[in-house]
């Protein structure tokens, strides 16, 4: 009796071209049981894992057996052979569970198994189905062994006690050594974990603690500031690696910690996986702006970036915006500059305005781009954390301050970028700011932008003004009061009334009379100490020029009319106080009279910042008059502002080009004019 045989490898059914006798079906089959098992309701051989352990054996049957009684037969099981060779993995390797399976060729797996001292290297047989395009599935018999392990047999010497076909197995299939990574990911109370493996350098954990430390300074009852130290981290040992929880902030440095010790690092700041790529580019930058926005980029879009007012900060942070493309939220200290901000993304990156987000003034609407107060920021940092790329903190000398402080502190965005006309503050804590935000990355001093024609040279008068008698007696009896033995807090109080007595000395509203006269075809600024000094002056210059005070006790409505005919030319001289001071878009002017002030520097760059935006249409310099009382704390105050120090250094420059004296110290006598 004569019958063909079949083969089933996979899905793949091979049948004889030929019947066989009885006796060579016999013959046949004693090869085929040494790699496959007879199914009889299928009349089949079925190829098992064995073909792998019986592979060279079988390849011989087939070219010197099979091929010479059917070669046909024998073409097709060697085509199907071949293909299982080429696309079954010898080794696959695991790493998420640190296994790897190795398939022997010509050795039988149970007995290299049997041969392996467990105690060297755990061995153990794994069978894994494998899928091979137009044959189907197939059962592979590996052996699984732990990667780890697998090292150190290796660099120990003991794979040489394992047997010849394992160890060259292993050596072929070793993993190498693996990079220490860093893992960060955020908990869910918005804190950093960053998980360090122990193999990392503990200098790198050093760094990461103080990256977690805060430093800032405090004013002391004795006078000055002392520097206190809080810890924000907090730092767990685990048995293979380092647990540290770090402040929302730290996003983005903890890449610069891992970037210097060459570490790799794996992130996830869970933030949305959005690009804003419909922003533009309507803008053309200075070399000086181009600068700080590539200084900017190179330290890894972090940091600090210090212009004078007038040398465009605004276009910088909106240059970063339309170069990043990535959602950005935009912090300022009122809602003047937060809808200056608004109208100039909108106009320089041709968003609409509408699609950019208001938090502020009693709205609230949060967007890929969102513009919004320090003071909204706290009470919605929750919804903000988590959802922007980018932040910039305009006007960023504000950041330490307590508010504000909280803002920064918890806002998970790894690009940041402060911008400042002069981030040093009183307080000591601009280091604070620079923690939260970065160090400053570029600085212009405001004489280099003088010298490259893009903001107006100052021309300074300092003048003194003698109190009248009846305010002199006043602010001497307060004087001498501070003498006695009080406390600090009484001290402070009788301090700032002889600040109040000197700022709203009267006779400084005959100087200012006789300055505006003297610039009647300019346009001026004002700055006074309070709302009521404010109101007085505007009353006086009104009779020569049209004036008005804006101050806190305006309407919105109010404010805007006022800008408005400011800006409009219907008014030509605006009385200011500290409310409308920083960042308000109220218009140009070249003349700045200051009647008070705090001994800050920065608010003093702030004040005559309004009047160095060059116009080539107008005057070529900008007037600056800062009016003190003489013989009263205000002369110390003045000298800390630094007006004079601010100009010094174009004092040269100003009389070579212009003939006109840079500094000028004067003392005020009625009827004598300012020059």
């Amino acid at each position: 009796m004569n019958m063909k045989q079949r083969v089933k490898i996979g899905n793949v059914i091979i049948e004889s071209s030929k019947e066989f006798p009885w006796s060579k079906i016999k013959e046949l089959a004693e090869h085929m049981k040494k790699v496959a098992k007879w199914d009889p309701e299928q009349r089949t051989w079925i190829v098992s894992w064995r073909i792998f352990s019986r592979l060279s054996e079988f390849l011989e049957f087939i070219n010197k057996e099979l091929m010479t009684t059917d070669n046909q037969y024998a073409y097709k099981i060697m085509e199907i052979i071949e293909k299982l060779i080429e696309k079954v993995p010898k080794h696959i390797v695991d790493d998420e569970n640190g296994v790897i399976y190795t398939l022997l060729i010509d050795l039988d797996s149970y007995e290299v198994s049997k041969q392996v001292n467990k105690s060297i290297l755990p061995i153990r047989l794994v069978e894994k189905k494998v899928h091979i395009d137009d044959i189907g599935e197939i059962t592979v018999k590996y052996l699984a062994m732990n990667s780890k392990k697998i090292l150190e047999v290796v660099n120990s010497g003991e794979v040489n006690k394992l047997p010849p076909a394992l160890k060259e197995a292993i050596l072929e299939v070793k993993p190498k050594p693996s990079k220490p990574t860093i893992i960060v990911k955020v908990t869910k109370n918005n804190r950093i974990l960053v998980r360090v493996p122990k193999s990392i350098p503990s200098e790198l954990v050093e760094d990461l603690k103080e990256l977690g430390t805060i430093h800032y300074f405090v004013e002391v009852a004795e006078g000055g500031h002392e520097e206190r130290i809080a810890e924000a981290f907090k730092l767990f040992e685990r048995f293979e690696y380092i647990d540290i929880y770090l402040p929302p902030f730290t996003a983005g440095f903890v890449e610069d910690v891992a970037r210097k010790y060459n570490v790799d690092i794996n992130v996830d700041y869970q933030l949305p996986d959005k690009k804003l790529d419909n922003l533009q580019e309507n803008f053309q930058l200075y070399p000086h702006q181009l600068q700080a926005l590539a200084k900017w980029i190179e330290n890894g879009c972090r940091g600090t970036i210090v212009l004078p007012t007038g040398g465009g900060k605004t276009i910088v942070g909106i240059a970063a915006i339309a170069r990043l493309k990535v959602p950005t939220i935009v912090f300022v200290p009122n809602v003047w500059l937060l809808e200056q901000w608004r109208e100039r993304i909108a106009e320089f990156t041709g968003i609409p305005k509408y699609q950019i987000g208001v938090l502020g003034w009693g709205e609230k609407s949060i967007k890929d781009i969102t513009v919004a107060t320090y003071q909204s920021g706290v009470k919605n940092i929750g919804s903000l954390s988590g959802r922007f790329w980018l932040v910039i903190y305009d006007e960023c000398h504000h950041v330490p301050a307590r508010t504000f402080k909280k803002v920064a502190m918890n806002m998970r965005a790894p690009y940041k970028m402060a911008l400042s006309a002069t981030p040093k503050r009183r307080d000591k804590n601009e280091i604070l700011l620079f923690k939260l935000a970065g160090k400053i990355v570029h600085s212009v001093s405001y004489p280099e932008l003088v010298r490259r024609g893009l903001v107006a040279p100052m021309v300074y008068r300092l003048i003194y003004v003698p109190l009248p008698l009846e305010k002199m007696l006043e602010y001497r009896s307060v004087e001498g009061e501070i003498q006695g033995k009080l406390d600090d807090i009484k001290r402070k109080l009788l301090v700032n009334r002889m600040i109040a007595i000197a700022q709203e000395n009267p006779a400084k509203i005959e100087v200012i009379k006789e300055i505006v006269k003297k610039h009647k075809d300019e346009k001026i600024f004002i700055f006074a100490p309070t709302i009521k000094f404010a109101k007085s002056i505007a009353k006086e210059v009104n009779k020569i020029v049209p004036a008005a005070a804006l101050t806190a006790e305006a309407s919105k409505s109010e404010e805007e009319k006022i800008i408005e005919k400011f800006k409009s030319c219907l008014l030509q001289a605006l009385v200011i106080i500290r409310k409308a001071e920083e960042g308000v878009d109220v218009g140009e002017a070249s003349v700045a009279i200051i009647a008070g002030g705090s001994k800050q520097e920065r608010e003093f760059i702030q004040r005559i910042g309004r009047v160095l935006r060059l116009d080539p249409q107008k005057t070529k310099v900008a007037w600056v008059y800062e009016i003190v009382s003489e013989n009263t704390i205000e002369e110390s105050m003045a000298a800390k502002r630094g007006g004079l120090k601010l100009v010094k250094e174009l004092a040269d420059y100003i009389i070579k080009k212009y003939n006109i004296a840079a500094i000028k110290k004067v003392r005020w006598e009625p009827g004598k004019s300012i020059d």
